[in-house]
């Protein structure tokens, strides 16, 4: 039987292993959710200011969307702490992002980098790319082992009983003039006009005051 409180439990027990791990334990815990990604094409996010409340304190939020959760778990690892990179830079009031949130600067970089993430620079949305470090993907296998959340929500517009589809279309686009192309699986294709190679672009929707990965 599905139980989404003990899917919730094993992301707030993600958090808590990798601030210990890659944070010394500095950070507070903030509400972590698991929601749809709502048409934002994102695998996380965390919001850039405290938007849950009680009668006491407020928190941010730091979500994994429901939809990409039942990648293997060194992915949920990078995507957690990809958001946790935007959450430590929002505490220390560091502006690891411009161009309305969209553009990871270089402070983005620097805090990763400092925390289990190798990082490179995209074609638009500059230093969004983050993988883990080698060291980070021993962690990970050593903790996790063959672990997963082994479920996931199905993206919108697909019917009951459908499989969600795995063969989503890849974004391309040309450096030079901008031109864009999809298609269906990696390619190497070079703008006629330009004489110049189309960029692949990752995902990296970004939400009004929110940091999306």
């Amino acid at each position: 039987m599905l139980e989404i409180s003990e899917i919730v439990k094993k992301t707030e027990d993600m958090f808590d292993l990798c601030n210990d791990h890659f944070y010394g334990g500095e950070l507070p815990r903030p509400a972590i959710t698991i929601s749809p990604d709502g048409g934002r094409n994102a695998l996380g996010w965390c919001t850039s200011k405290e938007i849950w409340v009680t009668d006491t304190d407020k928190y941010y939020e730091l979500n994994l969307c429901a939809e990409y959760l039942d990648r293997p778990m060194q992915e949920c690892v990078e995507t957690m702490l990809h958001e946790m990179v935007h959450f430590y830079n929002a505490l220390h009031e560091i502006e690891d992002t411009s161009n309305n949130g969209y553009y990871h600067n270089v402070k983005y970089k620097e805090t990763a980098e400092a925390h289990g993430l190798h990082v490179e620079k995209g074609p638009k949305y500059g230093f969004f790319l983050t993988s883990l470090t080698p060291a980070a993907v021993e962690w990970v296998q050593a903790t996790y082992g063959e672990d997963a959340f082994r479920a996931a929500r199905l993206p919108e517009g697909t019917g009951k009983g459908k499989a969600k589809s795995k063969n989503r279309s890849i974004k391309y686009t040309c450096p030079g003039c901008g031109a864009i192309i999809r298609a269906t699986k990696e390619v190497n294709v070079y703008c006629g006009d330009c004489v110049m190679e189309f960029e692949r672009e990752e995902k990296d929707d970004q939400g009004e005051d929110m940091h999306l990965q």
